[in-house]
């Protein structure tokens, strides 16, 4: 294909694909398919496209093939999160064909961070293209979920595309029919955080990426740097918690598909699964978000990823035990100036009252900095630490669990009352099944009422039957049966005889009637 277009810079290949068929003149998408590819069956991929080695041999000999998929494609987003192997992998597939595996190799398909709807653009910025490039084209970052706002202009805007593309084998071009030049909304501050970072890392070349060892390594003596330890060596989880919370909107995460939760739902939860061994990959978003909320304002992805790729695997150099000393003399005039402020607040204050002195440090005396830090707030839980009057606790319970039981009693009907059951009502069940030791009246008072199979199964016959009794002078046993919900393979021996009462009853009853019509 001659005069193929040379790629605008950060232009998506799909848009230049797109641009192509414009400047040929060709309305089929499959007839533009044919002379770009020599196959009409390839997908219109906007993230990750392959077929590329096909592609690149219409370009200049400066564009190989990794110039192209580092420089417009979505894929530096994710190379650097995922191993070596399955990143030369990808490389391979994307020039030949993928039939899909590069969204599963690269943990798109599996991700719990959720694809823009639609194809979006932003309107000053397509205004800025046809004054210097006189068309429009796609930019990447306006692809990438997390980004919701161009730093200059305003909130992206939707177009009518949506994603995935029902189209497959249509390459849409950016053009005033598609974009209109809508008035923008105001920037949003989580999503130009994010652009920022993403900026560096569409920046990226191709370079080796860590291995999971080196990015659980990492994030253990991340934790550990910043006093986010409880013990000797276990994460809290919790403090990280709160400070993603603290930094980031609860919305924002929401419609990210990274909203938080605590109590019982967070142990298998990503942001706690980060901390953990790592044993599958996580999208880059979830690593700019908890890594905006640790590190001090001014850092880099770039730089995190040159730490990550240096981090050692062995565990004598992830553990930090460095003493520091807290006589003044000895401390240059920014540590004595941390040493005073730390006098009366702790870290975490001290860090917002002079945020420039923060950062002077975190930059020439980290490990001073976070040894210091780490100290004060151990300090600091050892205070907020306290005892539990648990006799007191024991007695909330069962006065909650009291109300439980009345509320139940009002009705028969009903799930199971079992143990569980009762304990999820009084809520913080796992908490609570390990301090049941401690809870005496509660476990006694749980115990006595909570309900066996047996007991559910022949209320719901007693239940059932007086319910028919209204219906039939004489209720058949499998009409009992199926308005119960059981059957005879899933009764108890228990309700199997309570059953048979009952029968037994019926029986009694038509004697009763026989006798009264002689």
């Amino acid at each position: 294909m001659l005069n193929f277009p040379l790629p605008y810079p950060e232009e998506l290949l799909y848009s230049i694909v797109a641009r192509a068929g414009i400047r040929h003149g060709i309305a089929s998408p499959k007839q533009l398919l044919e002379e770009v590819y020599d196959n009409r069956k390839v997908v219109a991929t906007l993230d990750f496209p392959s077929h590329l080695q096909k592609m690149v041999k219409w370009l200049p000999s400066s564009y190989a093939l990794e110039t192209i998929a580092y420089g417009h494609t979505l894929l530096p987003l994710y190379a650097p999160f995922i191993p070596e192997e399955r990143r030369q992998q990808c490389l391979q597939w994307m020039a030949g064909e993928s039939q899909g595996a590069i969204h599963l190799a690269m943990g798109v398909a599996a991700s719990i961070v959720k694809t823009p709807s639609h194809i979006r653009y932003c309107p000053g910025c397509l205004k800025e293209q046809q004054r210097s490039f006189g068309e429009y084209f796609w930019l990447r970052e306006w692809q990438v979920s997390g980004v919701e706002s161009c730093d200059k202009h305003g909130m992206l805007i939707n177009t009518s595309i949506t994603r995935p593309l029902i189209e497959r084998h249509h390459y849409q071009a950016a053009s005033p029919e598609k974009c209109p030049l809508f008035p923008q909304k105001t920037s949003c501050k989580n999503s130009l955080l994010i652009l920022e970072q993403i900026r560096q890392l569409l920046r990226e070349g191709p370079e080796k990426s860590p291995s999971f060892e080196q990015w659980s390594c990492y994030y253990n003596l991340l934790a550990q740097k910043f006093g986010f330890i409880r013990g000797k060596a276990q994460i809290d989880h919790l403090a990280i918690y709160d400070e993603v919370l603290e930094t980031w909107s609860a919305d924002f995460l929401n419609r990210h598909g990274l909203l938080l939760c605590s109590g019982d739902e967070a142990e298998s939860f990503w942001l706690r699964s980060v901390f953990r061994k790592h044993r599958k990959v996580f999208s880059y978003l979830q690593h700019l978000v908890i890594h905006e909320a640790l590190l001090p304002k001014g850092w880099c992805i770039s730089e995190v990823l040159k730490s990550v790729r240096e981090t050692s695997t062995k565990k004598s150099n992830v553990q930090i035990s460095v003493k520091f000393s807290g006589d003044h003399f000895e401390l240059t005039q920014d540590q004595q100036q941390w040493m005073k402020l730390l006098e009366d607040y702790y870290p975490k204050a001290a860090r917002r009252i002079n945020a420039a002195l923060y950062a002077r440090l975190y930059r020439y005396d980290r490990c001073w900095l976070m040894g210091v830090n780490s100290e004060k707030q151990l300090a600091e839980r050892q205070e907020r630490k306290y005892r539990v009057d648990w006799q007191k606790r024991d007695k909330e319970y069962l006065k909650r669990l009291k109300n439980i039981i009345h509320f139940l009693n009002s009705s028969q009907v009903g799930p199971r009352r079992s143990r569980n059951f009762l304990m999820k009502r009084l809520g913080s069940s796992s908490s609570l099944e390990k301090k049941m030791h401690l809870l005496p009246e509660t476990a006694k008072l749980l115990e006595k009422i909570s309900e066996t199979v047996d007991q559910y199964q022949i209320r719901r016959l007693s239940n059932t039957n007086a319910v028919l009794k209204d219906i039939y002078d004489q209720p058949p046993r499998w009409r009992v049966l199926r308005n119960s919900g059981l059957s005879e393979e899933r009764l108890t021996s228990s309700a199997r005889k309570y059953l048979k009462r009952l029968e037994e009853g019926k029986d009694e009853f038509q004697r009763n009637r026989k006798q009264q019509s002689h």
